[in-house]
């Protein structure tokens, strides 16, 4: 039962995120400005789409009770969630090196 609640936290995280990428295409956040640069408007909406459909389908395997499929979204979730990071912060180091 208590796996099933933080699975469904993290998905509800990655769902959250995904939205907020979706819904922010046009207008400045933190440093990015999707308005100003292609590359990372571009970035937001694809990220936006994968976290939208990791949250999801997340939300989904934390209550199959199923120990493998859940075991596998949260590595999955791990592995996207730093591969975003970097991807969409990748502008922003490579003007500020």
């Amino acid at each position: 039962m208590l796996l099933s609640i933080f699975v469904t936290l993290f998905a509800l995280i990655a769902l959250f995120e995904g939205c907020y990428f979706l819904t922010h295409l046009n207008k400045p956040f933190m440093i990015f400005d999707p308005v100003k640069s292609p590359f990372v408007h571009r970035q937001l909406q694809i990220w936006g789409i994968i976290m939208t459909i990791l949250g999801l389908i997340t939300l989904v395997a934390a209550w199959t009770n199923s120990i493998a499929f859940i075991v596998i979204m949260v590595v999955l979730g791990c592995v996207l969630e730093t591969q975003m990071a970097f991807s969409i912060t990748s502008e922003f180091r490579s003007k500020n090196r």
